[in-house]
């Protein structure tokens, strides 16, 4: 075990290399991505940090299967595989030709079938008291959104400096802790990939004075990875009282998103235009700097993550009363914080 882990650190090492390598080389040649209105920056963003990510995953999977083959992986793996390339291929052509977004949901959601029928859907759902039974095709519809939700939620996220790596990074690296505590190798490994992929990035992309972003490329694949690993954990473990690990892992970013869609519809805005409304995005606007945003974030990705951790180390059921109780105090922090910014705008105006 312990001759193990250290190769399992090598690999990681060998991916933080090769995405810090690419990252810099992207820094180098400076592929600018020009701002649109949902941007809250007011200049061209030097983009393409997700072909480190890229890099790391491959060269991961180069590595073990050449130094560590006793290591037995899922035969889920190639399925994995498939669609990373394409949601990567994806990601690629939307940065270069920014693909309109309805029919980047459209691809996104074909993306997710796939990956759904390929690895199967969870079709038990832990209740509140119990765990519920669900028809083949309720648990493939909640698994497909799932992936949909995470993969489009993220790209949305993506927007302030280090906030989508940083923020992911410590998601992901929870939710490899938990796969190695629960036996799940092939998602513990896949999840370490991406950490140490996005670690290659942070360097370049945390702070006030970004020099690289992710992109469509990395965002895009990184929303994928993380939510096709938190339905393999379930899985590999056969253990379904874990399906609502992955939600709470990303808990800010998901009641982030669902309140600023929800206020959307309740304007009648489009889903598919850009806007200035999660809650990122109106702190900066606050000038809140970049860099307070990000911690802000992982201060709370930290203690959700660290609460969640407990709970599968005790053994803890992570019951419906548990995700409910989350979503809706997560869900009220976020609104006070925006509703008090709304109530400040309105005082500063009256004064005006």
């Amino acid at each position: 075990m312990i001759t193990l882990n250290s190769d399992i650190f090598y690999v990681g090492l060998g991916c933080f290399i090769v995405s810090f390598v690419i990252c810099k080389l992207m820094v180098l040649v400076n592929l600018s991505d020009s701002p649109n209105y949902r941007s809250i920056h007011n200049k061209t963003n030097p983009t393409g940090g997700g072909l480190g990510i890229i890099a790391a995953l491959g060269f991961s999977l180069i590595l073990i299967n050449t130094f560590i083959p006793e290591v037995s992986l899922s035969k889920d793996l190639p399925y994995f595989l498939v669609c990373a390339i394409m949601i990567s291929f994806l990601g690629v052509l939307d940065d270069i030709f920014e693909i309109r977004a309805i029919h980047k949901f459209t691809i996104i959601i074909f993306i997710s079938i796939v990956a759904v029928i390929l690895i199967g859907p969870a079709t038990s759902l832990p209740g509140f008291y119990s765990t519920i039974n669900l028809p083949y095709l309720v648990g493939l519809t909640g698994s497909v959104l799932w992936i949909f939700v995470c993969i489009n939620g993220i790209n949305f996220m993506d927007g302030a400096n280090g906030l989508m790596a940083s923020f992911m990074f410590l998601a992901t690296f929870s939710l490899s802790i938990i796969a190695f505590i629960s036996g799940a190798v092939t998602t513990m490994i896949i999840g370490l990939t991406l950490c140490f992929g996005l670690l290659g990035l942070l360097p370049f992309n945390f702070g006030n004075n970004s020099k690289i972003f992710a992109g469509d490329t990395g965002s895009l694949l990184t929303g994928f990875i993380f939510s096709f690993s938190a339905l393999l954990l379930v899985k590999e473990t056969d253990n379904h009282d874990l399906l609502y690990v992955g939600p709470l892992l990303i808990l800010p970013f998901l009641s982030d998103i669902f309140i600023t869609m929800l206020g959307r519809v309740r304007l009648r805005g489009s889903f598919f235009s850009a806007h200035k409304d999660h809650l990122y995005q109106v702190l900066i606007a606050q000038n809140v700097s970049h860099t307070r945003v990000s911690i802000a974030y992982l201060a709370t990705g930290m203690f959700i993550s660290s609460l969640t951790i407990f709970c599968v180390i005790k053994e803890i059921r992570i019951s419906m009363w548990v995700l409910l109780i989350s979503i809706t105090t997560a869900a009220s922090v976020r609104y006070f914080i925006k509703r008090d910014i709304v109530l400040k705008q309105k005082g500063k105006s009256r004064k005006a």
